[in-house]
């Protein structure tokens, strides 16, 4: 059965200001809404129990939160539960093309992570088939993070999963802990990603595959936000999801998929010999389709150029805005001079 999420296609109406109440710190606030997805097999591979924002003695995913703002061209997850602070890797593949991506990961992708991608990859020599998704799951994109040290720091990649392979990818940069709010964060500047980490869950699934544990009411973990640019959302495309825990080589999968694999399931272990085909249900989520995002905002009046009269009207709602307020362009709850900037920016003829 596959898990449909259509709340997070409701948010394609919101406000801009409604995206503007998600801060990317480790935490999924109320604008998310409801979880995507919750967990329902207790970890594999220890059950948090520190309660520290960072340093953690237990990996769990205890359920997914989603948010799709397509008008400023951002996707914002957060994935509740914990990493250890043992560098262990989370890995996030998305599906947001149709006809293109790799149903089963092949070895010639992009080196990121030290070839983590390739790890999971076709392994021809050890006759490994290579981690194969769920049918009518093909992963375009790609991302990883892992923390560990003292203070604690989070490391992340990205990168492309395109059909005949290669593509494009880099590593994001580390994160930095803020002195006063304590929000570890990864702000990259080259592709507009930001991630960040929150471990001071205590609750969830605990350490028992085969118990009745849930990770219901669990929203602090992992929160990241990106580009639909840098996805290379299609648009129109549905956006489907596919997490889980590995091990510290990106060779020992755990038993924490979102969405969840089958009650009393144990760790997968190598991941180039997981088939989610057979496996019951899917192990991804649906967040939902929707419009393309307006190559344009700032042509106000909707003649497909950027004007004396787009001017007018952003200067005619200049301050705080309500809920309906298309000239506030950075989401701040306000028209100021930053969304004057981004216009003038934008003068002249919109783009196609």
């Amino acid at each position: 059965m596959k898990n449909y999420y259509f709340a997070a296609s409701t948010a394609l109406v919101l406000s801009a200001s409604t995206f503007a109440q998600i801060a990317i710190d480790g935490t999924a606030e109320a604008a998310y809404g409801p979880a995507a997805v919750v967990q329902s097999v207790g970890t594999g591979f220890g059950n948090s129990t520190d309660g520290l924002k960072g340093t953690c003695n237990g990996s769990e995913l205890d359920g997914a939160f989603a948010s799709l703002d397509a008008t400023a061209g951002y996707l914002y997850l957060t994935f509740a539960g914990n990493m250890q602070s043992n560098f262990n890797k989370f890995e996030l593949f998305i599906d947001c093309k149709a006809g293109a991506g790799q149903n089963q990961l092949r070895s010639d992708n992009v080196d990121v992570d030290f070839n983590g991608l390739n790890r999971m990859g076709a392994d021809a020599v050890n006759a490994q088939p290579g981690l194969k998704f769920d049918a009518g799951f093909d992963a375009d994109f790609y991302f990883t993070c892992t923390g560990g040290n003292d203070p604690y720091t989070l490391y992340a990649n990205f990168a492309q999963v395109l059909t005949e392979g290669g593509g494009i990818g880099s590593y994001i940069g580390q994160s930095v802990t803020d002195p006063t709010t304590g929000v570890i964060r990864i702000d990259d500047v080259t592709y507009g990603m930001q991630a960040a980490i929150d471990n001071s869950n205590i609750l969830g699934v605990d350490g028992d595959p085969a118990g009745t544990s849930t990770g219901a009411g669990v929203n602090t973990g992992i929160e990241l936000r990106i580009p639909v640019s840098v996805l290379g959302w299609d648009g129109v495309s549905p956006i489907k999801v596919c997490a889980f825990i590995n091990g510290g080589g990106h060779d020992y999968a755990s038993n924490q998929f979102i969405a969840p694999l089958p009650a009393g399931y144990g760790n997968m272990a190598e991941p180039r010999l997981i088939d989610m085909s057979v496996i019951p249900g899917d192990q991804f989520f649906i967040i939902g389709g929707g419009t393309p995002p307006n190559p344009c905002p700032s042509d106000l009046d909707g003649d497909h150029f950027v004007g004396g009269s787009d001017l007018g009207g952003l200067l005619g709602g200049w301050g705080p805005c309500g809920p309906s307020c298309p000239a506030d362009f950075d989401g701040d709850g306000a028209v100021t001079g930053s969304d004057l900037g981004k216009m003038l920016g934008d003068w002249g003829a919109c783009p196609g």
